[in-house]
């Protein structure tokens, strides 16, 4: 497969972007205290890393079949590690959101059902990222369990910006604009998928 010629491939992914995040994270509380505005800060920033790292996994198979690249072809060989990469990101995310409940003394908004619904989901894909725990879920269990896991996801993200957009178009429209494109993209490569096979 092409796209070996890039210098991130695999377990460098992940520890690339273990590394990245938390040094964005640390960068933002020494910056801005690790107080109520540090901790929405590092929240809002872990999201949107979030966010790109899934969407990277998200659309790896669909624009590989509709435009193979090397950059799709990268896209596709490492998306595991996207994935793993997006749970790493989301962890971070999870810290920043305890933090300001705990700064606010409790007074913070704590996690909705779906948003612990999310984490249960996350944590369910990130284990069977791994082949041992894959095998055993089987392959249509894997199936079913990461396809709804990705689509629960983007609609999630699109819901949380969207909701956002009359706040702060110029920060949320262009996250709401890529994971719309994404969604087409999917839709677009299943079709043509459908036609060549018919």
């Amino acid at each position: 497969m092409r796209g070996t010629k890039f210098p991130l491939q695999g377990w460098r992914i992940v520890g690339f972007s273990a590394l990245t995040v938390g040094t964005m994270v640390a960068i933002i509380w020494l910056f801005h205290g690790i107080d109520e505005q540090g901790m929405r800060m590092a929240i809002r920033a872990t999201a949107r890393t979030s966010t790109i790292l899934f969407l990277g996994a998200f659309v790896a198979s669909s624009l590989h079949k509709l435009w193979s690249t090397p950059l799709s072809a990268w896209l596709l060989k490492n998306r595991r590690y996207l994935g793993i990469s997006m749970a790493v990101s989301h962890t971070y995310h999870a810290i920043a959101l305890s933090g300001l409940w705990f700064v606010t003394a409790g007074a913070a908004p704590s996690s909705n059902p779906l948003g612990l619904f999310g984490y249960v989901l996350l944590f369910a894909m990130t284990v069977t990222s791994f082949n041992r725990p894959a095998a055993w879920l089987g392959k249509r269990g894997w199936k079913i369990l990461h396809s709804t896991g990705m689509h629960f996801f983007w609609l999630g993200f699109l819901f949380e910006y969207s909701f956002k957009l009359p706040n702060s178009m110029l920060s949320y429209s262009p996250l709401v604009i890529l994971l719309v494109l994404a969604m087409m993209l999917r839709l677009v490569a299943s079709r043509k998928q459908k036609e060549l096979v018919a």
